[in-house]
């Protein structure tokens, strides 16, 4: 998926970790845009015609329809080709893959008219769906549901800043997060304890190209269809899921932190936010721990 997986399981069967890491590797298969047999991907370039999917693909479809409308349209999964023109074409981990962009893909789709069907996905004409951060989150989300299924009394899943926690920590508790600053490294911009909880950090300062003599970055704006230009350089919340925190991310630099800060009071999650002043800015209810 792009990024370092790191997973922690606290019991369960020996060979536990290694079932995860599978897991994960199968549901990249099934949603990447850089591979041209993923269920997605498939989709997107037949678009009309129902595909068959599996059951995690329905979960992920279903929960970037909720993830859209409850953000008010800041997260929106139908941005590929505008990305894609933003600079983002290629993986980063293997250059030789590359996204491929149906002739008549518009730079923003039409989520609302994707539809589910029993083991089926149709994709309409115009509209290309890309997994994105979301897909790791969920992938976090599903692999922790596994490891618990499995009788792991505590999990770790790690995907690249896409957290998903369960059960006990090492230590017999809550789990212990930092939160990097990434201005510098060398410090922390928070601690956070979590329990059975969804941590999901987005940021600007990486994966960023060029598109021209313009600087640009892998998180496109749904009102512009470029790159983001917010008072937020970084944002983390604490969500139920993985998938879910990760998409409420997407507020912040689409409609700036207050709108963020703000649909966490009403929705009842919890975020802070890195501002381009470099002040921290949290929600009254950030979890908060000593280093």
């Amino acid at each position: 998926m792009g990024t370092n997986a790191r997973i922690l399981t606290i019991g369960g069967m020996p060979d536990l970790a290694d079932r995860m890491f599978d897991l994960l590797k199968s549901l990249e298969l099934r949603w990447s845009r850089f591979i041209d047999s993923s269920e997605l991907s498939v989709a997107n370039m037949n678009p009309g015609i129902a595909q068959p999917v599996s059951e995690d693909t329905h979960e992920l479809i279903e929960a970037m329809k909720r993830g859209h409308a409850l953000t008010h349209g800041a997260f929106d999964p139908t941005l590929l080709p505008a990305l894609v023109a933003e600079g983002y074409s290629t993986s980063l981990v293997s250059p030789e893959l590359t996204t491929r962009v149906h002739e008549a893909a518009r730079s923003r789709g039409n989520l609302l008219g994707v539809e589910l069907g029993p083991g089926t996905l149709t994709v309409p004409t115009g509209t290309m769906i890309d997994s994105g951060g979301v897909g790791k989150g969920l992938a976090a989300d599903i692999a922790a549901r596994m490891a618990t299924e499995a009788g792991a009394m505590g999990v770790l899943v790690d995907l690249g800043g896409d957290v998903r926690v369960s059960g006990f920590s090492p230590r017999g508790d809550s789990w212990r997060l930092a939160i990097e600053n990434p201005l510098d490294t060398s410090r922390r911009l928070s601690v956070i304890t979590v329990a059975d909880s969804g941590v999901a950090t987005s940021t600007v300062t990486k994966r960023r190209f060029r598109s021209g003599s313009r600087e640009t970055h892998h998180i496109v704006s749904p009102r512009t269809l470029k790159s983001t230009t917010s008072d937020t350089i970084q944002a983390t919340v604490v969500a139920p899921t993985a998938a879910d925190a990760e998409m409420w991310t997407k507020v912040a630099f689409v409609d700036g932190h207050a709108a963020l800060l703000d649909l966490a009071r009403r929705y009842r999650f919890e975020a802070g936010c890195l501002l381009v002043s470099g002040e921290w800015v949290t929600t009254p209810g950030w979890p908060v721990t000593d280093a």
